[in-house]
């Protein structure tokens, strides 16, 4: 009040009782009169304590319960943003998915047709090479000759891509089968490559064609070198991997073999990951790639039930991965089949060559005729199985897999075994869906464009393993 303040509080400890008071005093307007109330301090703080402790009660767990429905938003936000970009994913791949289709039905049914011109442009240079022996026309056939082989090679690959390849699958141990591979690779990509191979200890076993297996590591292998000019390390490893459906890249679920072949060269640009595995694209230059090697592996390990996936870095390297279906089968020893010590002599009686394209069919009846085979042609299954009551010289026949009538070489093959069981079957294509089934059914599938020899060679293994029945069912008789 001495300093001329109108309003004030200030504690002070009470002479009287000893209390310590909270004092507060206010002047009142246009008097010499203040007006003063004290308050012991600790009822001061008992009030603010009981405040505090209902603020407590309350106000913390609705706190926490205000974050924990935060968090619980926020998870939820996330697991959307999650969701969307795992769809976003999966419509990527579907996409691509499709768009490889696509591109593989599109290939496939040319490289069947060319596959056919193959087949008579190679037919051809056999006859003419009988007629034409001089150096000159020699020359120009063997020209023609290994440009047709070129080709094969081609459609081949085109065909492995478009999964409408013939495969002919059996069961191999990675673990005996790779080791061999990287003999083979480390005579092939010289000596600047370190290929190394990691497979897990005892039976590791798929179930592929081993041909085409082969071919797809050889191809990734080639591709590993181009990338890596100045030497690298090719690693190929093999372990058992478990897919999850939805987990995997390509919705597949089981027991697999991944095969991983990765390479410490350029890498691959970003840009380019999502067309690799195209066929003729290629992130070489112009002349040193056809385009179709990453093609073929792609093919194979779809037709083969898996998938292929890749992952790259640019200066570091390129891995691509193999998921091949497991097989817990016992594996077969990669031997040579023996040719049967009695092989049937060529042109014993008529073969009945069933051929709807009459090019093909006339270079097929060629061959045939040069075995010492007659030849009577028809162009569905309709007319062979007409021919065949008609015709008891009969003693082969030969049909194409596709085929115009309703019904094509795999169903004629499997009237012939009821209604004929003692005439072979032997079947050829270019791709066919239904040539897998044969294979399956034990049925002897010729690839084409086929020649002279292999025509031979397939005529005996038909023969001879009607006869090796026939004998073994009359032994059970």
């Amino acid at each position: 009040i001495a300093k001329g303040y109108d309003r004030h509080i200030y504690s002070v400890d009470s002479e009287v009782d000893g209390i310590d008071r909270r004092i507060g005093y206010r002047k009142v307007a246009g008097f010499p009169v203040y007006v003063l109330a004290g308050v012991e301090k600790s009822a001061v703080i008992r009030e603010w304590l009981v405040y505090l402790s209902s603020q407590v009660i309350f106000g913390v767990p609705a706190t926490v319960f205000l974050y924990a429905g935060l968090a619980l938003a926020l998870r939820r936000t996330q697991r959307l943003y999650d969701e969307a970009d795992r769809r976003e994913v999966a419509e990527e791949a579907l996409r691509q998915s499709q768009r490889l289709e696509a591109i593989g039905q599109l290939t496939g049914g040319v490289a069947h047709d060319f596959n056919n011109l193959l087949m008579i442009i190679s037919g051809s240079v056999q006859r003419l090479r009988g007629e034409l022996t001089d150096k000159k026309h020699t020359r120009l056939l063997d020209m023609i000759a290994t440009a047709t082989q070129r080709g094969e090679s081609l459609t081949r690959q085109l065909l492995t891509y478009s999964r409408r390849q013939t495969l002919s699958p059996q069961v191999i141990d990675l673990t005996q089968r790779l080791p061999m591979i990287r003999d083979l690779l480390t005579r092939s990509l010289g000596p600047n490559i370190d290929i190394k191979v990691d497979v897990p200890a005892g039976v590791c076993a798929v179930r592929v064609d081993s041909g085409e297996f082969e071919l797809a590591i050889l191809n990734l292998a080639v591709n590993a070198k181009d990338a890596m000019p100045d030497g690298g390390t090719l690693s190929i490893r093999a372990k058992p991997v478990t897919l999850k459906g939805e987990a995997s890249e390509d919705g597949l679920s089981g027991d697999f073999v991944a095969v991983r072949i990765a390479d410490t060269g350029q890498g691959i640009p970003p840009d380019a990951l999502n067309r690799v595995f195209e066929p003729f694209f290629t992130t070489k230059d112009i002349g040193k790639g056809t385009g179709l090697g990453l093609s073929q592996v792609y093919g194979f390990a779809k037709q083969s039930g898996g998938m292929a996936t890749i992952s790259s870095t640019e200066g570091r390297g390129t891995a691509i991965t193999l998921f091949l279906p497991r097989s817990y089968e016992t594996p077969l020893p990669a031997v040579t089949q023996p040719v049967p010590a009695q092989a049937p002599p060529d042109g014993n009686g008529t073969v009945l060559l069933v051929e709807d394209n009459a090019d093909v069919a006339d270079v097929g009846a060629d061959y045939l005729r040069q075995l010492g085979y007659q030849v009577r042609s028809v162009a569905n299954a309709q007319a062979a199985i007409a021919a065949l009551r008609l015709d008891a010289n009969v003693v082969l026949v030969f049909s194409d897999i596709l085929m115009p009538g309703g019904k094509n070489g795999f169903d004629l093959a499997r009237e012939i075994g009821e209604r004929f069981p003692g005439i072979p079957v032997l079947l050829t294509s270019g791709y066919s869906v239904s040539a897998q089934e044969a294979v399956r059914h034990g049925m002897l599938v010729l690839q084409k464009p086929y020649d002279l020899e292999s025509l031979r060679r397939n005529i005996r293994e038909a023969i001879a393993s009607v006869a090796t029945r026939t004998r073994n069912g009359a032994a059970v008789e």
